[in-house]
């Protein structure tokens, strides 16, 4: 048998020895000549092959195997033969897989990773699975206004990610918020929607179960902050000076204590002036849960002029605009007095008071929780005893011109609807 590599030729002999068969591989090497036996073919074979190799690439110094040796080298060429990469590759992969599992099994690193990364996982972008927990969460009856921000928030994060959601990591989750530049409240907003996403990923099988845990992390630092509140004086001057198209918006918040967006989401038809209460229903609620706020005397009289069957109480698209320079025209206004003063507007303000001043009437938190829709725990840790009884007696006695002062509220008893 003859193995050719170019103009090499490597001979093998087959010869008996002591009436068994053996197998003579046989080269020169300059003029000597070199002869190896091996008592199995195969072996012969992979000799020979070698040998050829290395000699018509100039190798002239030919290793030497030793018979285990050589042994070892065909099995590891035939496991290898499926795969196609070379002994040498597979050799070189191998002692950095090693390396870096710092003398952890690769067989069990590499059944860890199969078991995280199934071949028959379901591939789907970031996009496309926001798009599938949205469909559901409007299938589930969720708020409007819930979907409208979870829209927003993981929309900006399918755009930041075009990939298999698969392949994003915690890492990449943490660099994503960090670059948003918000207040650490807005941050953890969007951490929390990233969180619901990835768990929808989860019961679907697009992701691993707790591959990407997103609660590992870090919350972002929220600044205490203080609640500022309006003084009656402030609000007073507040509701002379609006426009009247404003003052249905001004007097809701200061004395009934519905957020911006409530109010700005609030229909006419909603307002019940007869039964004394406005209905907040669950699709227009921040907490997406149904609640019916009292109408106190004070309320009900800024209110009544303006009544409409219904339509839109707040007519402005930005309310904010309008607001701002409300601020400015009761600076003006207190600059010219003497002795001067000086008004700015206080963020969510409108609400703190009403929060703040109904406390201090009533003085029961929990009835004031259920108003504001709002949980005790925040408002006994942020309002209580923020200011006096006498102060909120005249918080709930700012009326219209010609209006009689409202008696005392704090035996009224709140209207809250279940959830």
């Amino acid at each position: 048998m003859t193995v050719k590599r170019g103009h090499t030729v490597v001979k093998i002999y087959r010869t008996p020895s002591q009436g068994c068969e053996s197998f003579t591989v046989v080269h020169y090497l300059g003029k000597k000549r070199v002869r190896k036996t091996f008592a199995d073919l195969d072996l012969a074979v992979t000799e020979a092959e070698t040998v050829a190799n290395k000699l018509s690439t100039g190798e002239l110094d030919v290793l030497t195997l030793s018979s285990q040796e050589r042994l070892s080298y065909v099995r590891a060429v035939a496991a290898l033969a499926p795969t196609n990469i070379p002994l040498e590759m597979a050799a070189i992969e191998f002692a950095e897989a090693v390396k870096l599992l710092k003398g952890g099994s690769v067989l069990e690193a590499v059944r860890d990773y199969a078991k995280r990364h199934p071949s028959n996982r379901p591939q789907r972008t970031v996009s496309q699975v926001v798009n599938e927990l949205l469909a559901a969460k409007r299938l589930d009856g969720v708020s409007a206004v819930y979907l409208k921000d979870l829209d927003g928030r993981l929309g900006r994060f399918a755009r930041s990610f075009k990939t298999t959601i698969s392949t994003v990591s915690v890492s990449d989750i943490e660099d994503f918020l960090r670059s948003l530049e918000l207040s650490g409240r807005s941050r953890n907003n969007y951490r929390r929607a990233i969180a619901t996403l990835f768990y929808f990923a989860e019961t679907r099988g697009y992701v691993e179960k707790g591959g990407t845990d997103v609660e590992s992390v870090a919350l972002a630092k929220v600044g205490e902050g203080s609640i500022e509140i309006f003084s009656p004086d402030e609000m007073d001057r507040l509701l002379r000076l609006a426009e009247p198209v404003m003052v249905p918006f001004l007097a809701i918040g200061a004395f009934a204590g519905l957020r911006h967006a409530e109010i700005a989401r609030l229909d006419w038809s909603e307002i019940h002036l007869k039964d004394r209460f406005i209905e907040v229903k669950a699709s227009k609620a921040k907490t997406a849960s149904r609640r019916l706020v009292p109408i106190l005397d004070n309320l009900h009289a800024w209110l009544l002029p303006h009544q409409r069957p219904n339509g839109p109480v707040c007519p402005y698209a930005s309310m904010a605009k309008q607001l701002a320079w409300l601020a400015e025209a009761v600076d003006a206004e207190w600059k010219k007095e003497t002795p001067p003063g000086t008004f700015k507007w206080k963020h969510n303000a409108l609400r703190h008071s009403f929060i703040s001043y109904r406390v201090a009437q009533v003085q029961n938190v929990a009835q004031v929780a259920l108003e504001a829709g709002n949980s005790p725990r925040m408002i006994f840790s942020n309002y209580r005893e923020l200011v006096r009884p006498d102060d909120a007696a005249k918080w709930f006695s700012i009326t219209p011109p010609n209006v009689p002062e409202v008696a005392d509220e704090k035996d009224r008893t709140s209207v809250v609807a279940p959830t």
